[in-house]
This record gives structure tokens, sequence and C-alpha cells, in this order.
């Protein structure tokens, strides 16, 4: 214990130092001076608040944290190595110099201290003042020179740290991307109604943190008095300069200012899904979520969600179905808001407290039901997909995979949700994005592969769809990735093109491209209504795999595939599976139509 004599510290709060009689400063020399003799070694520093005498319940309650003032006589040489390290000194001639500081300065009187740390602050101001051009940061203390310093900039969670030096010391930027759905990928809109859109969960966030952190930081690792210097919104991304941080504490401080924006998010929630081949933008306003906005409808029938909005639509479901026929574009989005409303919002897609596992299959052919047979049979260990308030996510058995989408139509732009995460994550679901329910495959498939799952099922949508070319550069002898093309309708040429190259199972939906290039080269193909069309041996795999789990007059092992009019086609004939040739089936007279 005699080797941490001179070690001295103060108690600090989320209402400042506390002084010898229990008040509270914000000046550490007003505070009440511990030396380490006085109490040992003691983790909980809430006893030693409580052994001094004081039991303010909000303290207890929020907590009490050691500060420490000086170090023990051994340490104090790492002052000196600090500042010596931002001068550019490798850590040996760090090392060496603060040594001799520690007795040329006699560092072990508490005063010189002061003094010395006082010196090399104003060192390291003159090496950056020389060697480096300074950003300016207009703070509340007027114009403030920044120097970016030599260290490295780690990126912590959803965010990068940067490190500065300034005439009052230290400065941290913290910088995270901010969400953007990117509307105009979806939507034909003039600059003013885009940008209201596209910026819809940024407004007010600025403010929004500022409060929130100043009622959190002590609890995130920080000081009660530490401070944002500066915040401010460039290039969609937030950043925010602060006075202080504790890299022992880099995950927990990260971690508390992206739970800050996440709450802005989900109090900000905004979706983008799709039906019909329309787009709906769904946003809460006034506390209510609802559709504000759709496409018009580009195609005029599909017997899928024909089926489906006549189980559940009502109603609505009629006046939508009648208006497909005629030309009113406003009329139809319209409706089609309408419909979101009460069979997506209404049913309960989008509620944050829904459960995320389910045994229920939704429709024969459906890619998570394909991947949940996969499951069962021990073919897959992971699946990267996509779910509402989650984003990217990456599931792990047959029931947290259906659960995780049930009968979710298209999904390209989501918000966060405290609630669900926490259901997801104990429904052996990993959220890619806690923070920002992103929606990002390619990041999603990196994740699961870094957590050790080695064959692995992704799903893409629509033009994500050209991401398929990137998703080949993870396979190797250890990792297989069965490549799900969804939500085909509209796509473009070159989507199409990247589709027919690189993916193992293919949702035709009213695509034409798809008719044009992927049918002919299809070696399988199940159902002829919404055909889903099979690429690879790896993609008939999966099939005949879920193809098993159903009743059937035939078995699928001697399966000769091929492309062309040999082409083998599995239908659905009332309770049970018929094996035929594409030649033998006749021109569908209930599929999709116009394709586009």
């Amino acid at each position: 214990m005699a080797s941490h004599d001179g070690w001295k510290y103060v108690l600090e709060t989320k209402k400042g130092y506390v002084k010898e009689d229990g008040s509270f400063t914000s000046e550490v020399k007003e505070a009440l001076l511990i030396d380490f003799w006085d109490f040992g070694w003691v983790d909980d520093t809430v006893k030693i608040y409580k052994k001094l005498g004081f039991n303010d319940p909000e303290v207890i309650l929020s907590g009490v944290e050691e500060h420490t003032v000086f170090p023990a006589y051994e340490a104090r040489d790492g002052i000196g190595i600090g500042y010596y390290l931002l001068m550019g000194y490798d850590f040996e001639s760090a090392f060496y110099k603060a040594r001799s500081d520690y007795s040329s300065y006699k560092l072990y009187n508490d005063d010189n201290i002061v003094e010395y740390e006082e010196k090399l602050k104003n060192k390291v101001l003159d090496y950056y003042r020389e060697r480096k051009s300074a950003e300016v940061l207009n703070s509340s203390d007027g114009a403030l020179l920044l120097y970016q310093t030599n260290e490295e900039s780690p990126k912590i969670l959803d965010g990068t740290l940067k490190h500065f030096y300034s005439k009052i010391g230290r400065v941290f930027m913290y910088a995270i991307p901010l969400k953007n759905p990117h509307v105009e990928k979806y939507f034909d809109m003039n600059k003013e109604e885009r940008d209201y859109y596209n910026y819809f969960q940024q407004r007010g966030l600025a403010e929004y943190f500022l409060t929130k952190f100043n009622a959190k930081k002590f609890n995130f690792g920080l000081h009660f008095d530490s401070e944002i210097l500066d915040i401010k919104i460039i290039n969609n991304e937030l950043r925010i300069y602060l006075n202080d941080w504790n890299v022992w504490n880099n995950l927990k401080i990260a971690k508390g200012i992206n739970l800050i924006i996440r709450d802005f998010y989900s109090e900000k929630e905004m979706h983008i899904t799709r039906m019909f081949g329309s787009f709906v933008i769904i946003q809460k306003i006034d506390e209510e979520l609802k559709a504000v906005k759709a496409t018009p409808i580009p195609i005029k029938y599909c017997p899928l969600m024909v089926k489906l909005l006549k189980e559940v639509g009502g109603e609505t479901a009629e006046k939508l179905l009648s208006s497909l026929d005629v030309s009113d574009k406003d009329k139809q989005s319209e409706l089609m808001c309408e419909l979101i409303n009460q069979v997506v919002i209404k049913a309960g897609y989008f509620d944050t407290n829904r459960p995320l596992n389910s045994c229920e299959a939704n429709v024969l052919f459906g890619a998570s039901e394909t991947i949940s047979s996969g499951f069962k049979a021990g073919l897959l260990d992971a699946s990267v997909i996509v779910s509402n308030n989650l984003g990217t996510i990456i599931t792990t058995n047959d029931s947290n995979t259906q659960g995780a989408v049930k009968r979710m139509t298209g999904l390209f732009y989501t918000s966060p949700s405290d609630e669900i995460t926490k259901t997801a994550i104990d429904a052996g679901i990993i959220p890619v994005f806690p923070y920002t329910s992103e929606i990002n495959q390619i990041e999603g498939v990196k994740r699961a592969i870094s957590e050790g799952y080695k064959r692995i099922a992704v799903t893409l949508a629509a033009k994500d769809n050209a991401f398929m070319e990137k998703l080949k550069e993870f396979e190797n002898g250890d990792v297989t990735i069965y490549k799900f093309g969804l939500c085909s309708t509209g796509i473009d040429e070159k989507t199409a093109l990247a589709m027919l190259q690189n993916a193992d199972i293919i949702w035709s939906c009213a695509s034409k491209y798809v008719k044009e290039y992927i049918e002919p080269n299809a070696i399988a193909q199940v159902g002829v209504k919404i055909p889903v069309y099979i690429m690879t041996l790896k993609g008939w795999e999966l099939v005949k795999n879920h193809l098993e789990f159903m009743p059937s007059q035939n078995y699928f092992d001697d399966v000769t595939l091929c492309k062309g009019e040999e082409t083998p086609v599995v239908l659905n004939q009332g309770k049970s599976l018929k094996l035929v040739k594409k030649k033998e089936i006749y021109k569908c007279s209930d599929c999709p139509y116009p394709c586009i």
C-alpha cells in the first residue's frame, strides 16, 4: 500500500465535487482532498461518501465517482509521458524525458505538479502552432483554434473520435453519420419536398442532444463539468466538440451519445415500405404513426397482394383494387396511404412491442420460409435479413427468422427502437445497427462472418440487388453465402444482370428484366404465378430442402436441373406439390401485370 502514497482524489457527483461540509463546488481546490491512506482501496465510492457522513439520496442514486487530483508519487511521471507523446516523442523517449523531469521539477511536491503541467501545456500548444494549420471552432467563449494531434482517430461504435489541441488544452470531436433516407431513389420530388423528408430526422437533433447530454453525461463516465464546446451537422454528419473525454471509458461514452441519438430517431420515427410496387413514406407526426406519401401504383394486378389484401384489407382494399384501372394517380396514392394505415400500421407491423419469434409460414415459397427450413435442416447457421424498427439483423434459427419479418412487405428505410432492440436480443437476434437501424446487408454479412457464422443466407431488395457481386468477395472455403434476390419489380437492366451473374434464388415479382434475363437462365423454378427462379446448385440445395417439408407427389433428389424448355418446375396443386417441365406449363392467366 505504501507504493500509493501521495495519491489524492476528490469525490465527484452529478452536482459537483463534494466539499467537507457535504455541499458541492465546481472548484477542485474547494473540494475535500481525500488521501489514499484515509480509506485504502475501495471500489465502491458511494461507501466513502457515506463514511464521510453524507447521505444525499439523489447523489447516491446518480452515483459517486473518484476524480484523481494528484496521482501516487510513482505515477506522476505519467503526466509528462502523455504530453511528450503529443509532441511527437516515441514512448521510450517520452518515458525517460518524464523520469528526468520528476527529479528536476520535484514532482513529489503537489504544488510543483500544477506548475509543471501548465508548462507542458504551453509547450504542446507551441509545437502544433509551428507545425499544423488550425480549424476554427466558434465556441461559446469565442473563436478557438484547434490543431489535430498525431493520434489515431479510432472508430468507436457508429462514430469516429478525433483528437485536437487548443489553448484550453485537449478538445475531442466525436463525429457520427446521420440517417438520411435519400428519398430521391424512390420518389420523384422537387427539391423542397426532397429536403423535407431527407432531413426530417435531423431537424432539432442538436438542441435535443444538448438537453439530454447535460442531464446524462455523468452517467456516461464524463465529469459533471464536461461540456459541449460546439455541435453542428455537416454533410449528414453530427459533429460534437467536447472539452473532455475519458479514453478508459471510450465505449461507455460513445454508447451514451449514440443512445441519445437513437431516442431522437425513435421520437421522429420514419419508414419507407412498399406495396403493389408503390413506395410509401411513413412518419410519426403528433405521436401518431401514419403513411403520408405514396408513389403511383405501377402495376395493375398482383395475385399475391390481392389475396393478402382481401384477407385483411376490408373496404379500403376493395377501393384500392378498384382504383388500379383508373388513371387518377393522386387517388391511388391517397388510397395506398389509407391502406397502409389500416392494414400495415394498425395490424402492428411497426409495433415495437411485437414478439419476434414465430413458427407461422405466411406464403408457401417465401424467402423467410425457405430460410427457416434451412435452419431446421441444419443447412444454415445465420441469415442476414431486414426487419421493421431494427434494420439489418442477423437471425440464428427458424423461429426468430420467421418472427422478425412476419408478413412484412419491402422495407427500405426504418427507425430504431429501444424496446424492439431488447426483444430482438432476447430472441437470439443480432441487430447489426442497434443505434440507427440502418439497412446495409453488406455490413450485415461482414458482421455475421466476424461472429463466426459460416453458412449464411442474405436477402437483398430492389436496387440493392446490384450489390450481389460484392457479396461474392466474402465467399471462401469456409464461408458460403446464399444470395436471395427480392422485390424485383421496377429494377433496371444493370441490376437484373448483377442478379443473373450472382444470385442463387430470385423472386420474379413483376419485373420485365427478370422475365427477360433471369427466367431463360434458371435451372429450376418454383410456382407459376409469381415464379421463384433457382439459379445455382446452392440455391437448389435450399429450395429442395424447403420443398421436402411440404406434402408432395414427388421426390426431388433425382431432379435434372437445366435451362430452357426442360427446366423442372414445381407447382402447388391443392394440398400437394407436383413436378413438371417448363414446356408443359400453359400460359399464366393469373400473373402480375404489367411487368415493369
